[in-house]
């Protein structure tokens, strides 16, 4: 009888052991994200070549723009600033007092929705966290020289990142 019993407690381990390979195994492939928090990062646009910078150089570094219309904001103190476009619509800006003060990316579905990924496609380095965190923005207030550097979300992935440089 020894031996049945012997028998019967080695088949009531293999099983829990089976058990729990499962579980480990569906917590790998279900609950756990998998990215990887070293991964290079693409660079979409490097902010600090071209914020704060004229139409002249802001072109040298982008390449030729096409004007799409005209920006008007009392606060800004702008009444007839342009709004360029460059790189096949991919990137607006927006030229206060003849310089880059607003730019916008769009386009950037590709990208998750997390802090390393949104920075790294503007080529910054410091990863702070945002002032606001929710399912569908992200906003950093007054990040290095920049006034204000918000992005939003569509569908779980990046949508499109709005930079304020200069002025609110």
């Amino acid at each position: 009888m020894e031996q049945s019993t012997v028998k019967r407690k080695w088949a009531n381990w293999k099983f829990i052991v089976f058990i729990i390979i499962l579980i480990a195994v569906f917590v790998k492939f279900f609950v756990l994200d998998e990215h990887d928090e070293n991964a290079p990062v693409t660079v979409a646009l490097d902010l600090g070549e071209v914020a704060f910078r004229n139409e002249q150089e802001v072109e040298a570094i982008l390449g030729p723009g096409k004007l799409d219309s005209y920006f008007s904001d009392a606060k800004a103190g702008c009444e007839k600033c342009p709004k360029k476009i460059y790189r096949e619509g991919k990137i607006e800006i927006i030229f206060i007092n003849e310089i880059a003060d607003r730019i916008v990316l769009r386009g950037l579905s590709d990208y998750d929705f997390e802090n390393r990924v949104i920075l790294g496609l503007l080529n910054l380095k410091e990863n702070i966290e945002p002032k606001l965190d929710e399912d569908e923005i992200k906003r950093w207030d007054n990040y290095e020289k920049y006034t204000q550097i918000a992005a939003f979300s569509a569908k779980g992935n990046l949508d499109y990142i709005l930079i304020k440089c200069k002025r609110e």
